[in-house]
């Protein structure tokens, strides 16, 4: 039987510890690019603040872009600045960051006169540091009590029942 001895080339030795690297540096590139987020519930007609924040980084002269759904233009804030050039209408009038709090790594959003359409998935983008923090806002009606509903009425005249016992049982009140 005539048996060869294999040798591995330096081209073919040098390929196979790359791909043995690949899985690691996939892992890294995950870890690398933070990406977080978070639910907030609001009611129509109301308002709702999407949260985003991050201390780790210089914050003057900052660049944060919100977005709806990757592709609308919510809120600009360019080299520090409210840059409203390029919001989409659906958002116009609507929003506000605070920014008192941007040097404190704070860039989340007040977003006002909630409506159903406004439900879905926003994106906080940092560009400098790579982190994207998704918000996903659940909009829905507001709960109206109805007037003069049965639990109502009835907790109000328990409450008279228990007063009336509680007057009529004591032995130290005395009626003039």
């Amino acid at each position: 039987m005539n048996c060869k001895r294999v040798h591995w080339t330096t081209k073919e030795n040098t390929f196979n510890r790359m791909t043995s690297w690949l899985p690691v540096c996939v892992i890294l590139l995950l870890a690398l690019q933070d990406s977080s987020q978070e639910r907030v519930e609001g009611f129509t007609r109301g308002k709702v603040i999407l949260p985003c924040r991050y201390n780790a980084m210089p914050t003057e002269k900052v660049t944060i872009f919100w977005r709806y759904k990757d592709d609308r233009n919510v809120y600009n804030i360019v080299s520090g600045k409210s840059d409203l050039t390029d919001q989409h209408r659906q958002f116009r009038d609507r929003t506000r960051i605070f920014p008192e709090e941007l040097a404190n790594g704070n860039f989340s959003l007040l977003l006002t006169d909630l409506k159903d359409s406004d439900s879905g998935s926003y994106s906080c983008f940092i560009p400098r540091v790579n982190i994207r923090h998704q918000v996903e806002l659940s909009v829905q009606e507001k709960p109206t009590p109805e007037v003069g509903s049965k639990s109502s009425s009835m907790s109000i005249k328990g409450q008279n029942l228990i007063l009336f016992l509680f007057l009529l049982l004591s032995p130290d009140l005395h009626f003039l």
